[in-house]
């Protein structure tokens, strides 16, 4: 899918990012860089050619190359531009695309003198000042960075000294934490080199001698007690850091064990992640742990991949004025990422950085574990954990909208105080929670503020007869559905059909449009051993794409299209295309009867005299029947054929994993035509009502709800006649051919 918005887009607006970043004078500008460096044309050719921004210092070189939109086009140039000059030096190379502050896509690329390979930097989507640049420069120099590759290669490691060692998985991530915490500690870095095996005239003056690995332990809990203690909001429940981490009293290393690890993870991770390159190692190590121990479904987690959450901070459009709230916070990525993204604003200015990190970001957990996670993940990242609270965000009322619990409201009414402006989330997805956690979501929110939340895809439809979604609607606007890849969560071991939905703090009108659009792949690819990565660097020109798309509520053909959810007081939140050509549109269930079908492929009997109707092309047969046609059948439960329907006459029985769909008396249906018609819109189907974790279903309450058209029945027949019964014919006419070549054959042998 190689799409790319054709509206309005200026990569002056890009330029002008940069320039204000750095100032007017910093850099050189295209038209005013000397001969001098003879930088060659970026189209291959041996004629001159000139990067957008220039930078020179004895040590090292700047060249930068800007976009619009297309990312990929930025870093191919200035890859270009590195390799093709006279200039003997170290070089940084800069591409930068976008159209606001809030949402520039940023890489970083480094090149020695001899020009033999182009290496990246870890850090994306960030202005880094020149100084900085240039300790993260000497950093690669020295050796002192780690690659992706490197670093899960390092998890799994640990992980392996966790597993023999007899870790529980689900606190391998803690452990890990833990030391990274601790190692931030100067007392404990000299303390843990320090620790030695007692000597023998020590063990023999003492009758018990205390294992050095004990002595370890302790002062590994202590160094983390001392870094973290102090800072878990009042409104919190009770919490201890020194309970949550006291399984590491129990550990089984040796001393040469830990000290070996420590070291590892001193020299390999701590060091490196000082060097302003920041990622939310925390979370992938929960991941690698727990998928690596075959354990990751011991929590009803599913842990949002990386690019998007950075795609759903870019879309909540931060401003230094905003208070961002996640109220399920995880391993607190969307916070990290927001705080990031809020201290890119500030630039430099101290005062403005304090007040991110104490009163601009607000964080809800009830896992201990998670909080525990998200907590560490604030404070290795410079700490705002001021406000992340470890309690349930579902504050319960009753019916007139007053706490049950006292303590509730009082949380409330602070979270209420600190103004939240953007909420940023990926909810649980069990029992119906993710709109429980929208609908609250939007209680804290100030007017006009903006959710960004991650659901299943028919979270909205099918809790339409529930009445959840109109409460919703009454208090938000649906501005936008991005539909996500079905094997975005796969790295995860499960098969979720989830969408990005954007809500305003306000009610929805009727006449209000919603843009849907529909991110059918994302680039990444399936790599064993390493998860989906973005080998062909396709993801950044796609999120470029969504995020320009987003920001002009844009229609692209084949990509997005604004539809209203509301039409003649009907609500439909799959969205009523506006080119129906006026024809009317209904429910499922007022169309037809639906009936479950009944028997398990495993009873099929080869010698049966009746056809049994699969969800797979090939049907079966069975020794009884308990339907007769004409009928349609729809496959609601088996995954390669969900949403396929088929049309069948006769006495038949049909699958388990099927419903039998029959015409009700009050409209004329022709089922040949319907048959078609279903096949035709098959793919927006199971985009709108597919639901799991793990297989995908079709539910017969989100069917028979759903809204379909309806044609005249002359229009119905019309069709059939041209082209279904032609059709029809030259099936029957190729299978008559097979049969007769097949025949022949036989007869030759």
């Amino acid at each position: 899918m190689d799409i790319y918005t054709d509206y309005e887009v200026s990569e002056t607006n890009t330029e002008n990012l940069f320039r204000e970043f750095y100032g007017p004078t910093t850099f050189i500008e295209k038209s005013a860089i000397p001969d001098k460096y003879k930088f060659k044309s970026k189209k291959g050719t041996q004629n001159k050619g000139y990067p957008d921004f220039f930078w020179d210092s004895p040590d090292f070189s700047i060249i930068v190359e800007a976009k619009a939109l297309k990312h990929s086009l930025a870093e191919k140039q200035v890859k270009s531009y590195m390799l093709n000059n006279s200039i003997n030096k170290n070089i940084i190379g800069i591409a930068i695309s976008g159209q606001e502050l809030s949402q520039v896509k940023l890489t970083y690329f480094y090149t020695t003198p001899d020009k033999k390979e182009i290496q990246k930097f870890h850090v994306t989507d960030k202005f880094i000042s020149i100084e900085n640049l240039k300790k993260i420069l000497n950093k690669h120099l020295q050796g002192e960075n780690i690659s992706d590759d490197k670093l899960l290669k390092i998890l799994k490691n640990i992980n392996e000294h966790f597993n023999q060692s007899n870790v529980k998985d689900t606190q391998r991530s803690l452990l890990f934490s833990g030391m990274l915490i601790a190692l931030t500690n100067a007392n404990f870095r000299s303390i843990y080199k320090s620790i030695d095996k007692p000597s023998e005239e020590e063990i023999a003056k003492t009758e018990q001698a205390i294992p050095e690995s004990i002595c370890m332990s302790e002062a590994l809990l202590n160094a983390i007690n001392i870094q973290l203690k102090n800072r878990v909001n009042n409104l919190s429940k009770k919490y201890s850091w020194i309970d949550q981490f006291s399984f590491i009293r129990n550990v089984e290393f040796n001393l040469d064990e830990y000290k070996n690890l420590l070291d590892d993870i001193y020299k390999n991770i701590y060091l490196p992640f000082q060097n302003e390159e920041k990622q939310d190692l925390l979370g992938r190590a929960y991941k690698v742990f727990l998928s690596r121990s075959g354990k990751i479904e011991n929590k009803n987690i599913i842990l949002t991949p990386d690019h998007i959450k950075s795609l759903m901070v870019k879309l909540a459009r931060l401003t230094l004025d905003d208070v961002v709230l996640d109220t399920c916070t995880g391993t607190g990525g969307f916070l990290m990422e927001a705080m990031e993204k809020l201290n890119n604003l500030a630039k430099d200015d101290e005062l403005k950085l304090e007040e991110i990190r104490n009163h601009r970001l607000i964080g809800f957990e009830i896992d201990p574990t998670l909080f525990a996670l998200s907590c560490s993940n604030m404070f290795l990242h410079g700490d705002g954990r001021s406000n992340v609270l470890y309690r349930d965000s579902l504050l319960e009322k009753n019916t007139k909208q007053k706490f049950v619990n006292q303590k509730d409201e009082v949380l409330y009414k602070y979270i209420k105080k600190q103004k939240p402006t953007k909420c940023i989330i990926n909810p649980p997805y069990e029992n119906n929670n993710s709109i429980k956690f929208a609908q609250q979501a939007i209680d804290y929110l100030e007017t006009n503020g903006k959710l960004i939340i991650i659901m299943p895809s028919p979270t909205l439809t099918k809790n339409q007869e529930t009445g959840l979604t109109e409460k919703l609607l009454k208090n938000a606007r649906l501005d936008y559905v991005i539909k996500m890849p079905l094997q975005l969560f796969s790295e995860q071991g499960r098969t979720v059909n989830t969408s990005i939905f954007g809500f305003t703090k306000t009610p929805h009108e009727e006449d209000d449009e919603v843009l849907f659009y529909n991110l059918k792949e994302d680039g990444l690819v399936s790599i064993q051993h390493k998860g989906r990565i973005d080998k062909y660097n396709k993801w950044n020109d796609y999120e470029n794409n969504v995020l320009s798309a987003i920001k002009n509520s844009k229609e692209i053909k084949g990509i997005s299209k604004k539809k209203l959810i509301f039409k003649n007081g009907k609500l439909n939140c799959a969205g009523f295309d506006k080119s129906e050509n006026g024809h009317n549109m209904l429910k499922i269930k007022e169309l037809f009867n639906l009936t479950k079908g009944t028997l398990a492929s495993s009873k099929a009997n080869p010698d049966g005299k009746y056809n049994f109707i699969t969800a797979a092309s090939e049907w079966k047969k069975s020794d009884y029947y308990d339907q007769k046609g004409p009928a349609l059948v729809y496959a609601t439960s088996a995954s390669g054929s969900l949403g396929k329907s088929q049309y069948v006459d006769g006495k038949f029985v049909a699958s388990n994993l099927c419903y039998v769909m029959k015409p009700n008396e009050d409209y004329k249906i022709n089922l040949k035509f319907y048959n078609w018609y279903f096949s035709a819109i098959r793919e927006q189907i199971v985009s709108d009502l597919a639901d799991g974790t793990s297989k995908l279903t079709i539910s017969e309450k989100s069917l028979s709800e759903y809204y379909i058209e309806y044609f005249d029945i002359e229009v119905q027949n019309n069709f059939v006649n041209e082209y279904v019964s032609k059709y029809d014919k030259l099936k029957n006419d190729l299978l008559e051919a097979e049969e007769a070549v097949s025949s022949k054959i036989n007869e030759m042998i």
